[in-house]
């Protein structure tokens, strides 16, 4: 899974292009996450962190988190939640884990650029991580004091371990979707591949196991063994999420959220059906890419791209999920020799993303007109990264056919 990311042109250099120094690319990509520490210590809110820890309290008293109007979680969040509240109040624990996330934050840059340094040329590495480490989804997810950058992490280290450590590669991807079901698509890619099949299945059933402890959980504070059902859970988070506050408001990106803004009704079996023609959509671009190099890699940043599109839900932090997509392709278009304007069209999801910086509000003050049409804009940045992969991959094809042609012409003559 590894390889893929790393083999590429810088192979077939005569010399290693240049690197910067050692201890700068230790240094820098912890430094962009250290950059956010003073705003962090001013924030006097716990956000997202708040509306869990009321649903961990109500979990604890009751068993039934759903009560709580904003709850829209799992039953494992519930369970890790409803412990947190016994140990902290909200305000100190909205703190640590704020201090978490910075870590988190810091070590997924310093891990995945370390192990860039001296693959490519200087000007492609700072020029990829400045461009990460003013990702604001990633900086929107800390200061909404969010759980979607911890099931990230867990995910991507999993995907790390595949094939030296299946299991707890599983348990770590398991743990991930049993936690925040953000990239729910992932497990399904990895049984595409024998190599990851068995880190597939490990996910698969970590996950089912947490989900219901987090079940047993909920039943025991109860004192009801009906809690346990898993369809009554997941009824009652599909009523929310067609709520009139969450189902077709701005800020939802998720494409049932886009027909509803359209006037388009959007009952059950629509949700349904969407979700299955972006698994189908999934499936077709898997097939085309599942055998080029590094198409593990491949497939988890594709998974990671649509993983969000599949539920009800989808608020613009969730883009973080993105950032593996958008980092292969910068690597493949550097690796290919790709024409100036493939960098161009990744610009442009990037820079939709980036529109806003919540809860920074970056355009505090605009006009409502204003904010309306950035979070518009936004959410059509995954329709636009699924048009380029596409678009990169026919490119990419092509040239395979015609270097395949002229190496037969070659033989032939």
């Amino acid at each position: 899974m590894e390889r893929g990311l790393t083999a590429g042109r810088s192979e077939k250099y005569d010399r290693p292009p240049p690197a910067p120094s050692r201890r700068i690319h230790l240094l820098a990509p912890a430094a962009a996450a250290l950059a956010l520490i003073p705003i962090a210590v001013s924030i006097r809110y716990t956000a997202d962190f708040g509306l869990a820890y009321h649903g961990g309290v109500e979990a604890w008293a009751s068993g039934h988190p759903e009560r709580v109007f904003s709850w829209i979680s799992t039953p494992f969040l519930a369970l890790v939640v409803g412990l947190i509240t016994r140990l902290a109040t909200e305000a100190n624990s909205a703190h640590v884990f704020l201090g978490t996330n910075l870590l988190l934050w810091g070590g997924l840059l310093t891990a995945v650029w370390s192990r860039l340094y001296g693959r490519v040329p200087s000007a492609w590495w700072w020029g990829t991580l400045v461009a990460a480490a003013a990702f604001s989804p990633a900086i929107s997810t800390i200061y909404w004091l969010s759980f979607n950058l911890v099931a990230f992490v867990l995910a991507v280290a999993g995907v790390v371990l595949i094939g030296r450590h299946d299991k707890l590669a599983g348990l770590l991807i398991g743990a991930s979707l049993a936690l925040k079901p953000i990239l729910l698509i992932v497990p399904v890619a990895l049984l595409l591949r024998r190599e990851s099949r068995p880190a597939g299945l490990w996910s698969i059933a970590s996950a089912a196991v947490l989900s219901l402890c987090g079940l047993g959980f909920l039943a025991w504070r109860a004192g009801a063994w009906s809690v346990l059902d898993p369809f009554a859970y997941l009824a009652a988070f599909a009523a929310k999420g067609r709520g009139p506050l969450i189902s077709c408001v701005v800020e939802n990106y998720s494409p049932v959220a886009f027909l509803c803004r359209l006037g388009i009704p959007t009952p059950t079996v629509v949700t349904v059906g969407l979700a299955a023609a972006v698994a189908l959509l999934g499936w077709l671009l898997a097939q085309r890419s599942r055998h080029s190099t590094g198409s593990g890699w491949e497939l988890f940043a594709l998974a990671c791209l649509l993983s969000p599109m599949i539920g009800p839900v989808e608020w613009a932090t969730y883009q973080l999920a993105f950032a593996p997509l958008m980092l292969l392709l910068a690597y493949q278009f550097w690796s290919a020799r790709a024409p100036v304007r493939f960098w161009a069209y990744l610009a442009v999801p990037y820079l939709m993303t980036d529109l806003v910086w919540d809860p920074l509000e970056s355009l505090a003050g605009a006009p409502i007109a204003v904010l309306v049409v950035s979070y518009s804009v936004g959410q059509f940045a995954q329709y636009f990264l699924i048009l380029l992969w596409i678009q990169w991959m026919r490119m990419r094809s092509s040239n395979s056919t015609t270097k395949a042609m002229a190496g037969r012409g070659a033989q032939a003559g």
